[in-house]
């Protein structure tokens, strides 16, 4: 089985959303440093609010990478456990029809030895009864 498939064909059904959160963030980067820019204060002052701002931004960007981070995990952690169910699944059905198929094994031997133990004591038979044909005759 290829894992690898699996995984790369689970994650490309999920949408990407990156490049939507990039560009918001990238979005509400530029309107804050606009607005610091435009607004009335001394450049200390605004120097002091941009900083606070990319901070923020910045501590924002951390958590949405750390969520995706972890939304990541979950599913690779959901595919890993899917994936040994399988595998133990079909071990249990595998090992469960190589049983099956030693007892058939095994009565076809059995079965086959009585034909012959039969036919072994039918040939018996019939050569004691030749035999004493022979005799008597």
């Amino acid at each position: 089985m290829d894992y690898k498939k699996l995984i790369n064909d689970h994650l490309d059904r999920q949408t990407d959303k990156t490049p939507i959160a990039v560009a918001l963030l990238a979005g509400l980067a530029i309107g804050a440093a606009l607005g610091v820019l435009f607004a009335p204060g001394s450049g200390s002052e605004t120097r002091n609010l941009i900083s606070d701002k990319t901070k923020d931004l910045t501590d924002s960007a951390k958590d949405k990478l750390q969520s995706y981070k972890e939304k990541l995990k979950n599913s690779a952690d959901h595919l890993a456990d899917a994936a040994k169910d399988k595998y133990q699944t079909y071990g249990q059905k595998i090992q469960h029809h190589a049983d099956g198929l030693a007892d058939l094994k095994d009565r076809t031997v059995e079965t086959v030895k009585n034909k012959f133990s039969d036919a072994k004591d039918e040939l018996s038979d019939q050569a004691h009864e030749i035999k004493k044909d022979i005799e008597n005759a």
